[in-house]
Formats: structure tokens, sequence, C-alpha cells
């Protein structure tokens, strides 16, 4: 068997996995700091909360799930806190309005604003 001498990150499959979990996080980011801009500007930030949140939550569970598959069989090991990670990111669908409200909230507020 043939050892690689590289990290894991360097494996061009992984760095793809880690490039898609980083933009994920970073566009969640970006669309709850606008929501609290609009709020902080006094407008209203409905719409942009709603995407915040539902986007947090399809990206925690999906970047939860990528690091459960970069970890391996090591992943779903209670001794790793990626498999506590995956459970945790289940609630963000949960909490505060299901992905299907925020759905409606998002399309309510996109019919209101832009027709």
């Amino acid at each position: 068997a043939v050892v690689s001498t590289q990290s894991t990150g360097m494996h061009q499959a992984v760095s793809f996995m880690l490039a898609d979990m980083a933009m994920r996080y970073e566009l969640a980011k970006l669309a709850v700091w606008r929501s609290c801009t609009d709020y902080d500007e006094g407008r209203r930030n409905t719409y942009y909360a709603s995407i915040g949140k539902l986007y947090g939550a399809i990206a925690a569970n999906k970047n939860a799930s990528d690091a459960v598959q970069v970890f391996g069989g090591n992943g779903y090991n209670k001794d790793y806190p990626v498999e506590k990670l995956m459970r945790d990111a289940k609630i963000f669908q949960i909490y505060e309005g299901t992905d299907q409200i925020q759905k409606l909230i998002i399309a309510r507020e996109h019919m209101t604003r832009f027709l």
C-alpha cells in the first residue's frame, strides 16, 4: 500500500469540497448581514432574514454532511466532533420555522418587492 504524504486538504476532491463549504458559509453570512443592515437602517428585513435563515440551514446541513464525508468512517464515530455537528445542523431546518415556511415568506416578500 502506498501512503500519501499530502495532507487531506491537498487532495483535489477534498479541496473542492472545502471550497464549496467555504462558499456556502460565506453566502449565508452575507444574506444575514444584509438583513442586519436593513434592520439597522430602519427598513423591513423579512426578505433577507428568511433568505439567510433558509440558506444558512441548507448550508449547515450540506457542510456537516460534507465534513462527515471528509472524515470517512470516523465521521460517524461519536469520538469525532463532526458526528455531533451533523445532528446539530438538522435543528436549523426546524427551529423558528421550517424550510417550507421560509420559502413561503421569501416568495411573498419577493412578489411584494419585484412584481
